[in-house]
């Protein structure tokens, strides 16, 4: 519910949908931060508030996002996330000011327009998913409508600012020659195996080894944690099942299987043309004997194919195929559906002429009985009932958890929920609701485990959601030296091989500076491969992509002698990379002239973007309440 913002979303949009979904808990109590009569608000944007409840669903949902994409742990110190998501909240309000002061707007056309665009299946817009994915986000429609309102309306403004955004030309002429050189380099591979000296590390070595690098050798720490949890499924368990909506849900059952009934048919037709008495009259009798042969006998199927008048199916015989209600036109159709297996009709008039119909078949799906259907029905009962029940008691979880942030005691005593305690837990493996990693990421954040407060409400699946607190934690202790010094003693081998290879390609290195001929060093384990032309995108002609990044990030000596450097290879070895020559066009290519235009006028937009809104910063009447910033 809360992570699906980041994984859907993205953009400013993403930052309005993060203001937004503030909204529906602004009853939320976070008293703490008033106690002293302070402003009641985060920030104030040209007179503009931002509620402080709205701030801190925020921080929750930047918190979680970025504890998924770094395994659990926050990259930046709470107080900066929380700086950090103001400013963001400021931004997108100076954003939302300025673009619709400015005259940016979006008309209700041009919004469907894009809701149509953004949630259609094969050119269909589709409905359900839509109202289900604004759901998932924690808005209705529309909150949605009004976030992407803004969100084109910025679209707008960057739209005309790139506009103003130049590169000259002999700036684009200067990138891309750059971009297209070429070089000519040596590659010196120096093989690990052979120049490794098989030292063995010594019982100090080990140890002195353990002690500096004590976090790789440790039992990770482990939790015990409580939870509350709330699913669709245990939810339904309660649901009464009404007889009078499971016998509604038979009948209109039964009817829709009617209405699929469908018909194989032949028809006769003699045309008539459009208002010419005589001719209508020689038609009708025409077909009046036509149905007097039929009623003596005569096949039908020879009758049409020699005086049916409908091209595309006397030659059949007059098949029509099966036909469903809604094919054809509804005095055919009427008489079609009334008549007996085998049956002819009388003379059927349409605006097409006169016809005589045969079936010769009826199909259906065979209408299942109530028994064996309720149970059916009894699960979409259920299934909805639950649906409605779980958003309820989902908000209302979150919003006492929230309250109440170091006790989970309040949220069974008014939900009548089940605390529930996990076995051990570590950051990389869980059972239960702890074997979803987005779950663990929240276990050991630092809300939860360092400051003991309730998570936030997390969102397994659509139907499964939870809160939960630490109950028990035991840190991380050092694995005993003798059960790991096999695997340093490994490691220190593997360094030592490293050193030695490095050290026969340093040597090799000041032979090629003094003036030796790369050629004459070519001995046992030194592999001398020559490359020309080398560019920047061509991994295919090397041995590691590190050799060509290496090689575009030297510089040619001005004494004609190559330029050498020692880079160490993903597979252990050492290679010495010697740049020759470095080969410049007189002139890059059309193709390559027009891409750098294309990079170096979105770089120059983007500065001009950067620019205007630090105008805009400087000019609006910002005040902050530095009490949010603060976690308690």
């Amino acid at each position: 519910m809360l992570q699906a913002i980041n994984d859907r979303i993205k953009g400013w949009l993403g930052i309005a949908v993060v203001i937004v979904i503030g909204l529906p808990f602004a009853l939320w109590g976070i008293q703490s931060y008033f106690d002293d009569a302070g402003p009641r608000y985060a920030a104030k944007v040209n007179s503009s508030e931002i509620s402080a409840n709205e701030f801190e669903r925020s921080v929750s949902i930047q918190r979680q996002t970025l504890l998924r994409e770094n395994g659990g742990k926050l990259p930046i110190e709470e107080s900066v996330l929380r700086e950090r998501t103001l400013m963001q909240l400021i931004t997108q309000r100076l954003l939302e000011d300025v673009t619709y002061q400015n005259g940016y707007r979006v008309s209700n056309t041009v919004l469907a327009a894009r809701i149509k665009q953004l949630f259609s299946v094969d050119g269909v817009f589709d409905r359900d998913m839509f109202e289900s994915r604004v759901a998932q986000i924690g808005m209705n429609v529309p909150m949605y409508e009004h976030a992407l309102r803004n969100e084109l309306r910025l679209q707008q403004m960057q739209l005309a600012i790139s506009n103003t955004a130049f590169v000259t030309k002999e700036e684009i002429n200067t990138l891309a020659v750059l971009n297209e050189q070429t070089r000519d380099i040596s590659v010196l591979t120096f093989d690990l195996e052979h120049f490794s000296m098989d030292s063995k590390a010594s019982a100090d070595e080990i140890k002195n080894y353990y002690e500096m690098n004590m976090q790789r050798f440790m039992v990770p720490e482990k939790v015990k944690i409580d939870y509350v949890e709330i699913t669709s499924e245990s939810l339904s368990e309660n649901i009464d099942i009404d007889e009078d909506q499971i016998t509604s849900m038979y009948d209109d059952y039964v009817a829709s299987i009617l209405g699929r009934e469908e018909r194989k048919a032949r028809h006769l037709l003699i045309q008539v043309a459009a208002d010419d008495p005589e001719a209508e009259n020689a038609a009708m009798i025409k077909i009046a004997l036509l149905k007097s042969k039929l009623d003596t006998g005569a096949d039908f199927a020879a009758l049409a194919k020699e005086n049916s008048e409908d091209s595309g199916s006397a030659s059949d015989g007059g098949s029509l195929g099966w036909v469903a209600l809604g094919d054809m036109v509804q005095p055919f159709e009427k008489s079609l559906f009334d008549l007996e297996k085998g049956a002819v009709s009388s003379v059927v008039k349409t605006q097409f002429g006169f016809h005589l119909i045969k079936l010769d078949d009826i199909r259906s799906e065979t209408v299942q009985s109530l028994a064996i259907k309720r149970y059916e029905f009894e699960d979409e009962i259920k299934t909805d009932g639950a649906s409605s029940m779980f958003y309820d008691l989902s908000e209302r979880l979150a919003s006492i958890a929230y309250e109440n942030p170091d006790d989970l005691g309040l949220v069974t005593d008014e939900l009548e929920l089940k605390i529930n305690t996990s076995e051990y837990i570590s950051r990389i493996k869980g059972e239960g609701v702890a074997a979803d990693a987005k779950v663990r990421d929240v276990i050991f954040s630092s809300l939860v485990l360092e400051q003991g407060k309730n998570s936030d409400i997390i969102e397994i699946s659509p139907t499964h959601v939870v809160v939960l607190r630490i109950n028990e934690h035991l840190p991380a202790t050092a694995i005993p030296l003798e059960a790991v010094s096999k695997k340093i003693e490994g490691i220190l081998a593997a360094q030592s091989g490293h050193n030695d290879t490095m050290a026969a390609a340093t040597a090799a290195k000041e032979k090629i500076e003094a003036g030796e001929a790369i050629a004459a060093l070519k001995a046992n384990g030194i592999e001398i491969v020559n490359i020309e032309s080398l560019g920047r995108r061509d991994n295919a002609k090397v041995s590691d992509p590190s050799i060509v990044h290496n090689a575009f990030n030297m510089v040619l000596e001005q004494d004609g002698k190559p330029s050498v450097k020692a880079v160490s290879l993903i597979s252990g070895d050492v290679a010495l990379i010697a740049l020759n020559k470095v080969n410049v066009p007189e002139l890059a290519s059309q193709e390559q002239l027009d891409l750098v235009k294309s990079v170096a006028l979105r770089l120059s937009a983007t500065q001009e973007f950067t620019n205007a809104l630090a105008a805009i910063k400087e000019n609006a009447d910002i005040i902050t309440n530095n009490n949010v910033l603060k976690r308690n």
